[in-house]
């Protein structure tokens, strides 16, 4: 083989080196682009979970005490009012559901037994 032959053999390699490069760098570009878009929607769909309610009514800030320094009987009492809370909320979402899917209602969510 000639000398001209294996300069052309490595202009051709380098070539379809660097295409090839090329085409991976593109498809890296367009991944990065719907990647993007995916999390403008996404952040889209979040921020507008933290709007403040427009009903006039502001919610009352709740802070929040560190249960290392409260007194062991008012912490058990926050658990037990805050636990009865959560239940109480919990049932009500139940019967809403329940009711707009027009199933039958347990009786002890609609406070019958």
């Amino acid at each position: 083989m000639s000398w001209w032959f294996w300069i052309l053999l490595w202009v051709a390699l380098c070539a379809l080196a660097l295409l090839f490069v090329v085409y991976l760098g593109f498809r890296l570009f367009r991944q990065l682009k719907a990647t993007l878009q995916d999390f403008e929607v996404a952040a889209g769909k979040l921020g507008s979970g933290f709007d403040v309610p427009d009903n006039g009514q502001a919610a009352e800030p709740r802070t929040i005490v560190p249960g290392v320094f409260l007194d062991p009987g008012e912490a058990r009492e926050l658990y037990v009012t805050g636990k009865a809370e959560r239940r109480e909320a919990r049932r009500l979402k139940r019967v809403a559901r329940r009711a707009a899917r027009g199933q039958r209602q347990s009786l002890r969510d609609v406070r019958l037994s």
